[in-house]
């Protein structure tokens, strides 16, 4: 009879064969597991941040930006002269910038930095030193425009304040806190549009409107300087900044600087339309529960007695949309649109009144103000 008795020493290689693929089963089992739920992953090295592409194209054209735009950047310095109780002269010395728009010489500012200026000293990125003349003043945009005589000036190219959207990144170039930090540059975002606010300083109160707000430092100095978009084009010139709060300033919509800069350009002047209208944006209008029956629009909250707004037939609570073929969706539009048209030429204006569309022809006139 044969003997089918195991050894001990076969015995133990039979267990640690088994005991080896049980293991082998289980890694195997739980590779598939993962992979089935998980999907394969690859390894990455600990130390690695990755940043956002959209960041890394924002943070990178910051310096071309600079380079770029800040050569147009100047620095200008104002003396106004005032008398005391003995008629002794009193000179007032104050800083800003603006921004060089073309290679005539053309600078766009504040009207708070040279508005009420004697002298008028433009210091250019170069180290050269220029006396300016005040060609356009409006205290109530805000807006100046000042000259200079010099050849091989860097010019500044105009965007499409338009075309700017929240988020969108916003650079400012400016002399913060004087001269001796000229062109510093700045960068954030486009953190609103359309906004309003009111400015109390030498001129009395003045209402602003139609104001980019951006989170991009500006500071006492920066007022005149640009706002910058990604494409190194200006989209706005600083005004403001806010006093109570960080990190909120606003500036002008470069759209409605262009046809002033345009007509001091080709005439030396520029003749501000004035229709004799109050505007409220359909926005506002119906926070303030007026009855606004259209999808855009600009209410009209008030007619000046004897403006052409009047003698074409306009009144409060006609809603303006369109004028000379434009379509108006904002007061910020009607007042580009406004800007663009020739005092004294006849101009179609679209109205809506009680669910009727009405085209009235309206002349406008020169701004009493207008200097």
């Amino acid at each position: 009879m044969q003997n089918n008795k195991i050894s001990w020493p076969e015995m133990k290689k039979m267990l640690v064969v088994a005991v080896f693929s049980a293991l082998i089963g289980a890694l195997a089992a739980t590779f598939i597991t993962s992979s089935l739920m998980y999907g394969r992953q690859q390894p990455q090295a600990e130390s690695e941040t990755r940043i956002p592409k959209v960041a890394e194209t924002q943070e990178s054209v910051i310096p071309v930006i600079a380079r770029e735009v800040s050569p147009a950047v100047v620095g200008i310095s104002t003396i106004h002269v005032e008398y005391d109780f003995f008629y002794r002269p009193v000179e007032t010395e104050a800083v800003g910038s603006g921004v060089i728009v073309d290679t005539s010489g053309h600078i766009i500012t504040n009207d708070h930095v040279v508005g009420n200026a004697d002298q008028i000293t433009v210091f250019l990125s170069d180290g050269r030193k220029r006396e300016a003349i005040r060609l356009y003043g409006d205290p109530s945009l805000d807006l100046a425009i000042i000259k200079i005589d010099a050849p091989n000036l860097a010019a500044a190219r105009l965007g499409d304040s338009d075309s700017v959207l929240v988020g969108d990144l916003a650079v400012a170039i400016g002399n913060p806190l004087g001269l001796s930090l000229q062109r510093t540059v700045t960068a954030g975002i486009i953190s609103a549009l359309n906004r309003m606010v009111v400015i109390r300083d030498r001129r009395g109160e003045v209402l602003m409107q139609d104001l980019i707000q951006t989170d991009a430092s500006i500071n006492p100095g920066n007022s005149g300087g640009p706002l910058v978009n990604s494409k190194g084009e200006v989209i706005g010139i600083n005004t403001v900044k806010a006093s109570r709060a960080e990190a909120i300033g606003f500036a002008i919509p470069v759209n409605i600087v262009k046809p002033i800069v345009r007509s001091v350009i080709e005439k030396g002047s520029f003749d501000k339309p004035y229709l004799g209208i109050e505007g409220i944006d359909r926005e506002i209008a119906q926070v303030m529960n007026l009855k606004v029956t259209v999808d855009s629009g600009v209410y009209v909250a008030g007619v000046e007695r004897g403006s052409p707004a009047d003698k074409a037939g306009i009144k409060t609570a006609d809603i303006i949309t369109k004028l000379a073929g434009k379509k108006v969706g904002s007061m910020a539009k009607l007042r580009q649109i406004i800007y663009d048209l020739d005092v004294g030429k006849p101009v179609d204006i679209e109205i809506r009144r009680n669910g009727s569309i009405l085209t009235k022809t309206i002349v406008p006139d020169k701004a009493p103000t207008s200097n």
